[in-house]
C-alpha cells in the first residue's frame, strides 16, 4: 500500500499543498488531475521518492522497486531505442531479454525502431520508448507523468491498455494527466483542484 499522511510541500514561501492524505493499493491504476500549477507532478515526485515533503510522511518505494515515464522522456541520446528500453530493468537487477523488448516494441507500435537513436525518433516514438522502459522493468510501482501527451488518440489508447495490464498484473500505477480520456482508463482519479483552491 502506497500511503501519504499529512503531506505538505512548499517551495520557499509558496505552498503547493497542505496535509494531503491518500492511499493507493497494489494493483490500482490511479490518475492525478488538476489545473496547471496545482502540484500534480510534485505529488508524483513525492509519492515516487524523487522529492521529499516539507512535512508529513510517504512510504515511497526504493529505487529498485519503481519505474518512471518522464514527461521529457529521459532517453540517453547515445543509446539506441531498444537499449534505452532495457535500462531500468538492468539497473533494477531484473533480467529482460531483447526478445521481450522487441515484443514490447511491437505492442506499442514501435516495431522497426529498435536500432534508432532518440534523435532519429519523433516525440511520440520517444514517449513510447519511455513507456516500454517502464513496462519492461516489471517494477511493483510505475509512475507516469503525462505518458500520452505526445500521442494521437489511437496510440494513447494502446499505451493506456498496457498500463492497465501492468496494474492487473499487480503493479501500482500512478499517472499524471491533463486528459480526461486518459483519466477514464484509470480505476480512480485524484483531483487536486480542491487543494489548489485551498492554497490559492
Amino acid at each position: 500500500m502506497l500511503q501519504a499522511q499529512n503531506l505538505t510541500k512548499k517551495y520557499g514561501p509558496r505552498l503547493v499543498f497542505k496535509d494531503l492524505n491518500l492511499e493507493i493499493a497494489p494493483g490500482e491504476f490511479v490518475a492525478i488531475m488538476g489545473p496547471s500549477g496545482c502540484g500534480k507532478s510534485t505529488l508524483l515526485n513525492l509519492l515516487s521518492g524523487l522529492d521529499k515533503p516539507s512535512s508529513g510522511t510517504v512510504n515511497a518505494p526504493s529505487r529498485t522497486q519503481r519505474a518512471f515515464v518522464f514527461q521529457d522522456y529521459n532517453l540517453l541520446e547515445s543509446l539506441d531505442a531498444r537499449t534505452n528500453a532495457l535500462l531500468t530493468a538492468k539497473f533494477s537487477g531484473r533480467r529482460c531479454s531483447k526478445e521481450a523488448a522487441d515484443q514490447a516494441f511491437r505492442d506499442l507500435k514501435l516495431d522497426g525502431c529498435q536500432k534508432q537513436l532518440p534523435a532519429e525518433l519523433s516525440g511520440g516514438q520517444q514517449q513510447r520508448v519511455a513507456v516500454a522502459r517502464a513496462l519492461l522493468a516489471r517494477a511493483p510501482f510505475i509512475f507516469a507523468d503525462e505518458p500520452t501527451g505526445a500521442l494521437d488518440d489511437d496510440t494513447a489508447d494502446t499505451v493506456l491498455h498496457h498500463l492497465r495490464a501492468a496494474a492487473h498484473a499487480g503493479a501500482t500505477v500512478v499517472m499524471v494527466t491533463h486528459s480526461h480520456a486518459a483519466a477514464a482508463a484509470a480505476d480512480r482519479v485524484i483531483d487536486l483542484e480542491a487543494a489548489h483552491d485551498r492554497v490559492a
